[in-house]
């Protein structure tokens, strides 16, 4: 018993590994979107542009649930028929490579995974309680407790100063602490520009995105682009912020100017803290940014273009060609194309034939039918059943039944029976009852049994399929 578990608890881990490989592999083209249009909506489009477009992504990483899109009849459109293909045909070397991979990742990635978790969490909380031990509280600071006057925390914010660290950091997220050096105190500008920098963090919970980032890092160890993604995502919170902290002290060329000063303040100045704490980090692309910043129209397309694009990683096609059948009103009249080769019989005849030894059809098509099954079809909807004669189990086998019992609709039973050979309808017939067909069949012929729902209302039946002597 322990073993069968095992080998269950098995089986499991390496589906979700496969699952998150196929998943990391598919996001790849929405890290490729965003980092190759982020500096332009930095620029030019709403402020939270680039942290919603992360977010998608986070989303899609993190929740393995999709959305299943069928298109039906495809082949009447060229362009969405060409479209899907083309999805398919990739989705397809997806899987296969998953599942090649995916079964050697997930003898180690459980491992990996926890490893780096661990070194993660333990690493972060050295980091900090080395930074708050060394560090020295500031109280009862005129221009600092007005600074965070600006902000209705309901959270107690602490400043301490620390000059072991290279830059600013913040610290915790329900008691947040804002860590300073001792120079920054004696410029009131540049005091407030970073005071209010880091309050602008505490403010958006921006600590919690980038434990997230983190996470999500540690658990695409394997994925170079998301390892990638993680560098320009931390820069966009803090471009993000310095957007929000223009807007805070009075959006102005001036005030600008003041903001990109300050920051220069610390160009050159290098941080070895990482991790769990947001710093003020300036950089070259963050202070050009800040010069340029013009919101404008064709900005704002980019975004939602984007965002559309970015949501369609969350949908799954499926193509189905539909069939296209003549609804009729419920009745016993039946439309035999080829004479004689189906017929209704009834409930004694059909047990007469089980005497004979029914035989159970294989079925050898893409689609295969359940010959013994309980099925509901929506309003409107249709089911087919595919299969081959030749793989019946008995060589004198030749012709099949369908049997159709324990039905039920709201509206009373308006259902039709459509029977294919080699792809030819032989028959068609709207029924009001449940019934049962015979069909003389050929050993070297493909057949099809559909059912079709014409009642708007749900349609429950169980059907059976199976091979008889004529």
């Amino acid at each position: 018993m322990i073993v069968l578990i095992q080998r269950k608890d098995n089986l499991m881990i390496e589906f979700i590994t496969v699952s998150t490989l196929e998943r990391s592999i598919k996001s790849i083209y929405i890290i490729v979107i965003i980092l190759l249009i982020r500096r332009k909506l930095n620029i030019n489009s709403t402020n939270k542009a680039n942290k919603i477009l992360w977010s998608i992504l986070f989303i899609y990483l993190i929740f393995p649930y999709s959305i299943l899109i069928e298109i039906e009849n495809q082949s009447e459109y060229i362009v969405l028929q060409i479209i899907s293909e083309f999805i398919l045909v990739i989705q397809e070397y997806i899987r296969l490579f998953t599942k090649q991979f995916g079964q050697v990742l997930s003898a180690v990635n459980r491992l990996i995974v926890s490893i780096l978790f661990l070194t993660y969490i333990i690493t972060q909380i050295i980091n900090r309680n080395k930074a708050m031990k060394t560090s020295i509280l500031i109280e009862n600071n005129e221009r600092i407790n007005k600074c965070v006057s600006l902000f209705r925390f309901k959270r107690k914010i602490k400043i301490l100063v620390n000059d072991k660290i290279k830059v600013p950091v913040t610290y915790g997220v329900i008691r947040p602490k804002i860590i300073l050096q001792s120079h920054i105190l004696y410029d009131d500008e540049l005091l407030k520009h970073v005071l209010i920098h880091e309050l602008v963090h505490i403010q958006k919970f921006d600590i919690i995105f980038s434990h997230i980032k983190n996470l999500i890092t540690c658990a695409y160890w394997y994925n170079l682009f998301i390892i990638l993604a993680s560098k320009y995502i931390e820069d966009d919170i803090e471009i993000l912020c310095d957007k929000l902290v223009v807007q805070q002290i009075g959006d102005s060329v001036i005030t600008r100017k003041n903001y990109c000063l300050s920051m220069l303040n610390f160009m050159n100045r290098k941080e070895k803290i990482n991790g769990v704490i947001l710093k003020l980090h300036p950089a070259k692309e963050r202070i050009i940014i800040i010069k340029k910043r013009k919101k404008t129209f064709f900005g704002i397309c980019v975004f939602v273009l984007a965002a559309l694009v970015s949501l369609t990683s969350f949908v799954d096609v499926k193509s189905i060609e539909k069939e296209k059948i003549v609804s009729s009103e419920p009745s016993s009249v039946v439309e035999i194309i080829d004479d004689n080769r189906v017929k209704e019989i009834t409930d004694f005849e059909y047990n007469e034939c089980k005497k004979m030894k029914l035989g159970n059809i294989n079925f050898n098509e893409l689609k295969s039918a359940n010959i013994d099954n309980r099925i509901t079809l929506k309003g409107l909807r249709h089911k087919s059943y595919k299969f081959n004669m030749s793989s019946c189990t008995e060589a004198n086998h030749d012709g099949f039944i369908v049997k159709m019992s324990n039905m039920y609709s709201k509206s009373g039973l308006n259902y039709a029976i459509i029977i294919k050979e080699n792809g030819n309808t032989i028959y068609n017939a709207s029924f009001a009852k449940a019934t049962i067909l015979t069909v003389k069949a050929h050993h070297n012929s493909r057949y099809e049994v559909i059912i079709s729902n014409q009642s708007t209302n749900s349609l429950t039946y169980r059907i059976k399929i199976n091979s008889y002597i004529r």
